[in-house]
C-alpha cells in the first residue's frame, strides 16, 4: 500500500517566476507569483496538490497595459505544469502534500499560451521544493533567470 506524503514543512510565501521565451511569434510569456502552505489533513487534494485561486479578477495584460481577467485556460495550464513539477521532483511520488495559493499574473494577449504556463508550473514546483530543501527564501524562477534580482511587487499592490 503506498505510503501518504507528509504535508510540507514549512510555508514558501513570495514565488515568482518568470517564464519568457521569445525566440519566435508567438513567445513564451508568463510571470506568476504564488505561496505555497503545508495542506491542512482533512484538506482532499488530488495528486497531493490543492489550488486556492487567490488570483485578483483582473490580472494585468503586458502588451496593451490594461488590467483585464486572466483566461482561465492559463491558470489551468499552470496548476497542470505544477503538479507534473512535484510529482517528477518526487521521483514519480509527490514528495509533500502543499496547498498552493495563485496570488498574481501577469499575461501577453500574443505571446502567452498554455505551454509557457505550463513551464513557469514546473518551475514554481522546483522552486518551492528547494526552497524547503536547502531552508531558504525563495529565489526567481524560469527564463530568462535573473536570482540576483529582487522579486519585482504582485502588480495588484503596486500604487495606481
Amino acid at each position: 500500500m503506498p505510503v501518504e506524503p507528509l504535508p510540507l514543512p514549512r510555508p514558501v510565501t513570495g514565488v515568482f517566476v518568470r517564464q519568457i521565451v521569445q525566440t519566435a511569434c508567438p513567445g513564451h510569456f508568463a510571470l506568476v507569483w504564488l505561496d505555497a502552505e503545508p495542506l491542512p489533513e482533512d484538506v482532499p487534494a488530488p495528486g497531493s496538490v490543492a489550488f486556492v485561486d487567490d488570483l485578483p479578477t483582473e490580472c494585468h495584460e503586458a502588451r496593451r497595459r490594461t488590467d483585464a481577467p486572466i483566461p482561465s485556460e492559463f491558470v489551468t495550464a499552470f496548476e497542470n505544469g505544477f503538479r507534473e513539477g512535484w510529482r517528477l521532483r518526487g521521483r514519480g511520488t509527490p514528495p509533500y502534500t502543499v496547498r498552493v495559493l495563485l496570488r498574481d499574473a501577469v499575461w501577453h494577449d500574443v505571446d502567452s499560451n498554455r505551454w509557457g504556463f505550463e513551464q513557469a508550473g514546473r518551475c514554481a514546483a522546483g522552486e518551492v521544493l528547494d526552497c524547503v530543501r536547502e531552508g531558504r527564501a525563495p529565489r526567481q524562477a524560469g527564463r530568462p533567470l535573473h536570482p540576483d534580482r529582487p522579486i519585482p511587487p504582485m502588480p495588484r499592490l503596486r500604487a495606481r
